[in-house]
């Protein structure tokens, strides 16, 4: 299909309102439902006027078309340009019960291709994201497409659809040519839908939807035959999806490497910034000048949900209070953290990881008796009611450290405790708030009960 000036139509809302693909191609422009089996699409709304589609690829982000967000002269803000909410979940969008719904917090776009990823304001927990491609769409291979666009008699379908399209060989830009099968088409709105390869729960993505010639899509010119579009290629760009998906615990900086945070012998705190092979930079003051020998206790995490860590620590006076990461490396003042009031000071360990996958940083702590609590994040730097963790009961006195991290790569937040006999023992987060038994690390024997601080 070859590319003419004004005739290829850009099939995201930013055009018009929403699109649709079929499943039946002799019903394609009618709007045949999709089924469950790609709960993963999303409908994005921007505004009260943009709609369009994509693809969870992380609990917290989805990939979409550029083109969607783009301006005037094709540049993608960092943030959306109106209030945006996001549906995952949901193939029917009268069914409000189903999937979930968040807002878009953060864009960020390709370089060179029409591809954004949106950063939703919490994670989806109960949707998988949708498999990547490792390989590129081979010529005259069958694809499938999913959108929630305009049909042929409707508007604004409530309805999720898909369609089938054969490809054509990748071009050296990264664009794939998609030939309609039986009366298949992309309208407006189908823009950031996924292009997929396989069927059932075995699908994987291979590209996302950018333009369409979009014959017969309401609202088209009637002597508008064409229905031929064009759809980006995302196998080779797999790396770009995950580093941005990625959260670096402990970055600082926004740069997805994690930055250390020291407290000198003359009470003063500094970070230093990761430079992504293992070394660091040079050291930042930050705020509080000589204060931080009151501290009893200090963790780092995310409490505020926006990717930067933050600061949470217990003063001298039994109170609770976190740091907010500016993004640069430093920090802001203190702000108190309401829940608890002065009764802090009997905690004897804290730690900082999203144990409940929400995408906000929870603390979790060990207190005088012996008994293990969580406090989930609210997403503002506040703490919900601590639940006590019934793994372990009451014999968490014998834990002399603990460290908080997700070490088994499932996005749950995990827990490494040194106990009083030396050894070291991992417990992996069920992604609840709860952790399960503990598995003994082996590396080090019984040597872990002469170390100082565990991170």
């Amino acid at each position: 299909m070859t590319k003419r000036s004004h005739a290829l139509w850009a099939t995201s809302a930013a055009v018009a309102f929403a699109a649709v693909l079929t499943t039946a191609p002799a019903n394609a422009l009618n709007g045949v439902a999709a089924t469950n089996e790609l709960a993963y699409t999303a409908k994005i709304k921007v505004g009260d006027r943009t709609a369009c589609t994509g693809a969870l690829v992380a609990p917290q982000w989805v990939l979409s078309a550029k083109s969607c967000f783009a301006d005037a002269t094709g540049a993608v803000p960092g943030q959306p340009p109106a209030p945006t909410a996001v549906t995952v979940g949901r193939p029917d969008l009268t069914q409000t019960t189903a999937g979930a719904v968040r807002t878009a917090t953060a864009l960020v776009a390709h370089p060179d291709r029409d591809l954004v990823m949106v950063r939703l304001s919490t994670r989806v927990n109960n949707v998988q994201p949708v498999a990547l491609a490792a390989t590129p769409a081979a010529e005259n291979e069958s694809l499938s497409t999913a959108g929630y666009g305009r049909t042929k008699t409707e508007w604004v379908p409530d309805r999720l659809h898909t369609a089938s399209f054969t490809a054509a060989a990748p071009a050296a830009t990264g664009d794939i040519s998609l030939t309609a099968s039986g009366e298949a088409v992309m309208c407006k709105g189908d823009a950031g839908g996924p292009v997929l390869r396989g069927t059932g729960t075995t699908r994987e993505l291979v590209a996302v939807a950018s333009r369409s010639w979009q014959g017969g899509c309401l609202g088209m010119d009637s002597t508008e035959t064409r229905n031929g579009a064009v759809a980006t290629r995302t196998d080779d760009v797999r790396s770009w999806i995950t580093a941005t998906a990625f959260r670096a615990q402990g970055d600082m900086t926004r740069d997805k490497i994690a930055d250390l945070t020291a407290v000198w012998d003359d009470s003063t705190l500094h970070s230093y910034p990761g430079l992504g092979n293992g070394q660091i930079g040079s050291q930042i003051p930050l705020v509080g000048g000589t204060t931080w020998s009151t501290i009893k206790h200090l963790t780092k995490g995310d409490f505020t949900g926006d990717g930067i860590a933050d600061l949470m620590s217990i003063w001298g006076d039994g109170t609770l209070h976190y740091y907010r990461g500016k993004g640069d490396g430093t920090i802001d003042t203190h702000r108190t953290v309401a829940l608890g009031g002065d009764t802090w000071l009997p905690i004897r360990n804290i730690a900082a990881g999203d144990f409940n996958k929400d995408g906000i940083d929870d603390l979790i702590t060990i207190w005088g008796d012996g008994t293990l609590h969580l406090y989930t994040g609210k997403g503002d730097g506040q703490l919900n009611n601590g639940i006590t963790v019934a793994q372990g009961a009451a014999t968490w006195l014998t834990v002399k450290h603990t460290a908080a991290g997700d070490f088994n790569k499932d996005g749950v937040a995990d827990l490494k405790a040194v106990w009083n006999d030396g050894t070291l023992h991992y417990y992996s987060g069920k992604g609840d708030g709860t952790i399960n038994t503990q598995l003994p690390v082996t590396v080090g024997g019984t040597t872990w009960g002469s170390v100082r601080q565990l991170a």
